[in-house]
C-alpha cells in the first residue's frame, strides 16, 4: 500500500496538484464558509466559485493526466491571477499564493524516464 502511494506521487506533480486544488477550496470556502464573514462579497462571490471550480478541475487534473500538466499549470497561473482581482485578493492572499505556487511546480515538474506518464509527440526532445 505505501509503496503505491508513493510510485503515484513520483508519477504525477503531486505537490503542484495538491496546492492548487487546495487554492480552489479556499477560494470558495472563503466566501461559502461564514456567510457573515464577508459582508461585502458581493461581486466577487461568483468570481470566488468560478476561479475556485476552475482551480479545483486543474488540481485533479494535475493528479489524475500528468501528461497535460503545462494546460493545467497556465490555467492555475491564470486563475490565481484572475482571482487578486475578482475574488477578494485571491483569497485574501492565501489563494493566489497557493494558485501561483501550484502552477508554477507543476510548469517546473519533469516526469522520472522510468516512471513517468508517457510523452505525447508534441513534447518529444525532436
Amino acid at each position: 500500500m505505501n509503496g503505491d502511494f508513493a510510485r503515484f506521487r513520483r508519477s504525477c506533480p503531486f505537490s503542484a496538484g495538491v496546492l492548487t486544488t487546495a487554492a480552489g477550496l479556499e477560494l470558495v470556502l472563503v466566501v461559502g464558509a461564514v456567510p457573515n464573514a464577508l459582508r461585502f462579497a458581493g461581486a466577487a462571490a461568483p468570481w470566488s466559485w468560478l476561479l475556485g471550480g476552475v482551480l479545483v478541475v486543474a488540481g485533479a487534473t494535475l493528479l489524475l493526466d500528468p501528461a497535460r500538466r503545462h494546460f493545467a499549470g497556465v490555467a492555475a497561473l491564470v486563475a490565481g491571477l484572475l482571482s487578486l482581482v475578482g475574488a477578494n485578493l485571491g483569497g485574501f492572499l492565501v489563494g493566489f499564493l497557493l494558485a501561483a505556487s501550484g502552477g508554477a511546480l507543476a510548469l517546473a515538474w519533469v516526469p522520472d524516464r522510468g516512471t513517468g506518464p508517457a510523452e505525447s509527440p508534441a513534447e518529444g526532445t525532436g
